[in-house]
């Protein structure tokens, strides 16, 4: 009876560690992070279709991701990693809202892109919604 016990005990442990969304949470940050760095570097240069055009290749991919994110459960997910993942989208939103902001002087004779970039930003954040 003890080895049985055991077996099921070990069974479970084995069950909650291949269960464990941490590795899936981290790809996304990574992916993350990078796609909103690019964003950022072409609102820089005032190139807002380009930074559309690289939200819009993962903008479906982060709604898959972002999915199976939520359905986690809190055995699922490191303490660690839920604190990272709300620190990069807080730190991405920031890094999209400063370039928005940086940029506004030279976007402002250009009511069309800033149209498209107040668009893209709000898009942007609704994916997180």
């Amino acid at each position: 009876m003890k080895k049985f016990t055991l077996f099921i005990v070990i069974t479970i442990c084995f069950a909650m560690i291949g269960c464990s969304k941490d590795g899936e949470i981290n790809a996304f940050i990574a992916e993350f992070d990078g796609i909103t760095n690019d964003m950022a570097a072409k609102i820089d240069t005032g190139d807002i279709d380009g930074a559309k055009a690289a939200f819009d290749s993962k903008k479906d991919s982060f709604k898959t991701k972002l999915e199976g994110i939520k359905t986690a459960r809190g055995f699922q997910v490191s303490e660690e990693t839920t604190k990272k993942l709300t620190a990069s989208v807080t730190k991405n939103m920031s890094t999209l809202q400063s370039s928005m902001m940086k940029n506004v002087g030279k976007l402002a004779t250009d009511k069309s892109k800033m149209d498209k970039l107040s668009a893209l930003v709000k898009e942007y954040g609704d994916v997180f919604k």
